[in-house]
Formats: structure tokens, sequence, C-alpha cells
């Protein structure tokens, strides 16, 4: 299945990969870019057309995650495919979409206002800090990962004080679904978070269904379409994807974003004094650095690529880093261009989208409008609170991770 070339190229798990995959990526586009990597146990899908290709084609299907999504989120939307995929989607879509999604603009809004104006104990130097002019924070741990999950758990109607357990149980969600060199400590860990949200949920939903309110949780108890309705197992799958969907990929765009912007001033001030770029530097950011990497499938039935066949049964990574930064597709990709003129910011957060961060196809991201709230929302009120937020003296952005991978830290001085 290797030819001469392909052997020559790094595995794609391997520590060299993970130190920088964009330069694994660029080889892959050149020499291979329909590649069969032995660790993996399947094809690497690396070039822009290819991945569009397959998002859209049916032949390639989500059935691969049996085995890498559904011990942790049970059987979700996301495996689902034709009529009961959009029976399901109809159900949730009403509070992403249009006026579902504008009555959760003032919770956002709350929640930005409520990091900022208290005081936290820093993920990075476990000590007191505020958010006040001058401060030296970490922007991503000490606020990027608590917007999202801060807005989820509002929506959810959940409480902000257990959100230790909730970024502990979607760490180890997040760790399983990169395992995918499936070592069986970390596959423990993330089953038996579930196993401990699902013991925490249960009797939210039960007492949900005795009393009803606004939140989301009890709009999944009562969607209904021709008559059908989601039971006790389905809300905990949907409300597991809901936490883990948003919270880690929301926080990491918006920390790689001002690293961007921060590491050329004169980018961080033109997005300042013109917040008609902030949407830009958001798409923008998403093409160059997406906070989720890759995307797995599995073919129905035989497919030929780029003259390579690929049997029914064939595991398949779709490499929407790889995609992203396309020379074939996008001038310069390798550069952070929120000017390109190749790049239509307008359709970044639906399927029409030039990238692939959200996705692509029936299984594209069903909360992107939600994270492009609460991403927008939360760069204009940073921009006008901190206007001369800098880097940290000493500090140089590091991003790390494969199948998830921003920026590790960033700390600012507010």
């Amino acid at each position: 299945m290797t030819s001469t070339t392909a052997r020559a190229l790094p595995g794609f798990l391997s520590a060299e990969v993970a130190t920088d995959p964009d330069a694994f990526y660029r080889r892959l586009r050149a020499e291979d870019p329909v590649h069969w990597d032995d660790g993996y146990q399947g094809y690497l899908i690396s070039k822009h057309a290819d991945v569009g290709f397959a998002y859209r084609n049916p032949l390639f299907s989500t059935q691969n995650y049996e085995v890498s999504l559904q011990p942790v989120f049970g059987r979700s939307m996301l495996q689902m495919d034709g009529a009961e995929h959009s029976r399901k989607k109809a159900l949730v879509t009403p509070y992403f979409r249009g006026k579902g999604l504008e009555k959760w603009a003032p919770v956002i809004a709350r929640n930005v206002a409520t990091i900022l104006d208290r005081s936290v104990t820093s993920a990075s130097e476990h000590i007191v800090r505020g958010f006040r002019p001058g401060d030296t924070v970490d922007l991503l741990a000490d606020f990027g990962y608590y917007l999202p999950v801060y807005v989820i758990t509002d929506m959810l109607g959940l409480p902000h004080s257990d959100y230790d357990r909730f970024f502990d149980w979607y760490s180890r969600h997040v760790a399983f679904l990169g395992n995918l060199a499936r070592d069986p400590e970390i596959d423990e860990r993330g089953r038996r978070a579930t196993k401990e949200l699902w013991e925490y949920l249960a009797p939210v939903v039960e007492d949900r269904r005795s009393h009803l309110g606004e939140d989301l949780i009890s709009g999944l108890i009562t969607a209904e379409i021709d008559g059908e309705r989601l039971d006790d197992l389905e809300i905990l799958t949907h409300v597991t994807q809901l936490l883990n969907a948003g919270s880690e990929t929301t926080g990491k765009a918006l920390a790689s974003m001002f690293a961007y912007l921060l590491r050329e001033r004169e980018l961080f001030e033109e997005v300042r004094e013109d917040r008609a770029q902030v949407v830009p530097a958001i798409s923008e950011t998403l093409r160059i650095s997406p906070p989720s990497q890759m995307n797995g499938r599995k073919t129905t039935q035989d497919v030929d690529l780029r003259g390579t066949h690929l049997p029914a049964g064939t595991l398949v990574m779709l490499l929407m880093a790889s995609a992203n930064r396309d020379e074939d597709r996008f001038h310069d990709p390798d550069t952070f261009d929120f000017h390109r003129p190749d790049l239509d910011h307008t359709k970044t957060f639906s399927a029409a989208g030039d990238t692939f961060a959200f996705g692509s196809g029936r299984h594209f991201c069903l909360g992107a409008m939600l994270a492009k709230s609460e991403l927008e929302m939360a760069a204009n009120v940073l921009l006008d609170r901190f206007p001369d937020m800098r880097l940290a003296d000493g500090f140089t952005p590091r991003w790390a991770g494969l199948k998830m991978r921003s920026v590790d830290r960033l700390t600012v001085t507010l």
C-alpha cells in the first residue's frame, strides 16, 4: 500500500509529526496526498479538494465514530446518516439558528462580564488575579476555557460552580478523542468521565421532566417532530456532545487569534481600531490554525481517489488543518492574513465555507454560529477593556497538539 516516497515520510502518530504537523502536511500534499499510514491503519487525505469531496460524499461515513466517539458520547447525531440524522438534527437546530440563537446573545454578554469582573485563581500560576489593566494572565486558561463552559452550562441550566467538574470531564473526553494510538489508560479515563457525567446529569434530566424551564435540557425533553421525542439516553448523549463541542475549540480559537494579532503589533492595533476586522481575524485564525485539526471517516463502498483504491470499510483521516493550508487553494497559506482575497469570511460559519474548521457537508458543526457569537463578543470586549494588551515580557506563543491544536497558553499583560 505504500510507495517508496511514502515510506520516507514519518509516521502520523510519531513525536516528529506532533512537534510540527504543518511540515508533515506540506510533504503529504506534495508527495502522497492519499497516504496510507501503518500506525493509524488508514489513509491520510491532505488536499483541500479531496477533503471537500470526502465531506460531501456519503460513501465517506461517520461509522468510524462507533469506536472513536460512541464509547464516551453515546450514539450521537455525529454518527447518524440519512433520514435518521435529519430527524435528530431537526430537534435541536432551532436552538442554534435564527431567533433561537438570538436568545443566547445576552447569556454570552453576561458571562463575558462575569469572568472579567471576578477574581480568579490562575490555572497557570495558582495565585489570585483579577482582570485589570496591567495584570498578567493566561488568556487561554483564565478566560478562554471558562467562557464557552459558562455559556453552555447557562444554556443547559447547570451551575457555574461545577466548572471544575465539567472541565475535568471534557478534558478526559478530548484526550479520548485524540487518542489515535488507542492508549488503554486514556481510553479508560474517558469512559469513566462519561460514567461520572451521566450519573451527574441523570437526576437533573429526571427533575426537568417535572419542572420544565427555559433551558436547553427542558427544550430537548419537549422537542418533537412527527410525534418523535428524545429518550433519556438520547438527551444524555446530546448534552455530553454539547458540553464538549464548543468548550475546548472556542477557547483555543480565541487564544490563537490573539496570539497571531499580538505577535505582530500592527495587526492587533488594526483590529482594535477597525472592529469590522474582528470577524475576518477570527475567520483567518480558523483557517490557519483550526483548534480541531482532523476528522475520521470510514468508506461504505469501494472508492477511488487520486488513483488510489480505497476498499469498503477503509479508515480515512480528513486532515482539515492541511486542507486549510493547501497551496493549490490559498495563496501564501502559512501566513496569517485576514485581508486575503481567497477566503470569503462571510461564509466561514456556514457549510458553504472555504475552510473546514467546522467540518463540511451534512455533519457541519451545529454550533458554528454560537461559536461565532462567543468569539466575536469576547474579542470586542477584550479589545474595549484592554486596548494596550501585549504579550507578557519574555513570553513567546507555542502551538501544541495533533488532533486538537492551539497555543498551549497565552500569557499577556492586559
